[in-house]
């Protein structure tokens, strides 16, 4: 009688306990799935600003109907990874009830570190995450862009992962400004003190020329980084020669190269009749005919570098600081010096970028392309 007393109390401990595993194990599956939806995620008030900006996105809204949702982006969906994301995500929560990013501003404030967080961690799960979704070994190459089939036939073999270009493609990426305003800042301080004794300059900004050191006759101008040899000194006033090529159909304009669209100058009328000139020659990559040129002109001696590599440097900040937010950073050896004005044009309205620090880039970029 009392063995099976006993033994109906064991069963009975072995059942509670059985229930209240179960209850606790359902619990914890149902508290990580409800902590891994859209609605839970995107129900703190620091995150409202990325959720605007999800939504606006084809991981939010596209022609298939397939939806990406916060979880299926940031948090792996197996193994002891999936574990320890959520219980690092506790640390979100409690930045959440501090009040660590209060409003819209302190967000920008944080973007950048928060950004690079998450890239980070998808460098080291090799994107695991895209992944789930985008199975590289399902892919049609052929139904792709050139440039995207090129880049995801080699991905592999170069050690590259998805995030390496893919980085504003959910939020808004942030810019990465500091580096670019202290490498302009570091630009003009090189400039003043640039050796008044130097056989050529180069200007670090678009700058006007004129026929004579008074300044009577505007000549035109004079782009960023254009070769000019300094051929007389009055006062604050340089006499420089430029040499390029001219366009059978666009005189006004002063090319770096022959058959190569890197404007060094833009002139008016009374510049043009005093050019000395060559013969035209016919460039069978455009159908154009174009000649050498050289004029001489006035500029004056603030603004200019004895040397382009300073710019040079500039360019490459520039470079980092704009465009590596959104994707991996493109060299400027990827595309011609043809090529490059367009692709910065069309990218640049995506960022806050100034028209000076453009042009900047664009040169940089088109000086150093594949085809120079």
């Amino acid at each position: 009688m009392s063995y099976s007393l006993s033994k109906k109390k064991l069963i009975g401990v072995l059942a509670i306990g059985a229930f209240i595993g179960s209850a606790a194990l359902f619990a914890t599956q149902k508290t990580l799935q409800y902590t891994s939806t859209d609605e839970f995620c995107t129900s703190c008030h620091s995150l409202s600003v990325p959720t605007e900006e999800w939504k606006g996105t084809l991981h939010y809204s596209n022609a298939t109907g397939i939806r990406a949702g916060c979880q299926d982006c940031h948090i792996p969906h197996e193994g002891l990874e999936y574990l320890t994301t959520k219980i690092g995500g506790l640390k979100d929560v409690y930045s959440e009830l501090m009040g660590t990013i209060p409003d819209a501003a302190a967000f920008e404030q944080h973007r950048a570190r928060l950004a690079q967080n998450v890239w980070d961690k998808f460098e080291a799960n090799d994107s695991v995450t895209c992944r789930s979704c985008h199975n590289t070994q399902a892919w049609d190459l052929f139904s792709q862009s050139d440039k995207a089939a090129e880049q995801h036939r080699t991905m592999e073999e170069t050690g590259a992962t998805c995030i390496d270009c893919h980085r504003g493609i959910a939020h808004f990426p942030p810019e990465q400004t500091e580096l670019a305003s202290a490498a302009e800042q570091r630009l003009i301080q090189v400039s003043a003190q640039t050796s008044p004794d130097a056989e050529a300059v180069y200007p670090i900004a678009r700058r006007p020329l004129f026929a004579d050191r008074d300044q009577a006759t505007e000549l035109g101008s004079v782009m960023p980084t254009t070769p000019m040899e300094v051929l007389n000194r009055d006062g604050e006033m340089l006499q420089v020669e430029i040499k390029g090529y001219q366009q059978e159909a666009a005189q006004q304009v002063v090319y770096a190269g022959f058959g190569q669209r890197i404007i060094s100058a833009v002139l008016n009328d009374d510049a043009i009749t005093g050019l000395q000139t060559g013969e035209y020659r016919d460039d069978e990559a455009s159908g154009s005919k174009w000649r050498e040129v050289s004029f001489n002109a006035w500029v004056g001696s603030d603004h200019l570098l004895d040397s382009q590599e300073p710019i040079w440097e500039y360019g490459a900040d520039l470079n980092h600081g704009f465009c590596s937010g959104c994707h991996a950073v493109i060299g400027p050896s990827h595309y011609t010096a043809n090529q490059w004005p367009a692709i910065v044009k069309g990218m640049a309205d995506r960022t806050s970028i100034t028209d000076s620090a453009r042009l900047i880039l664009t040169y940089y970029l088109q000086n150093h392309a594949k085809d120079q």
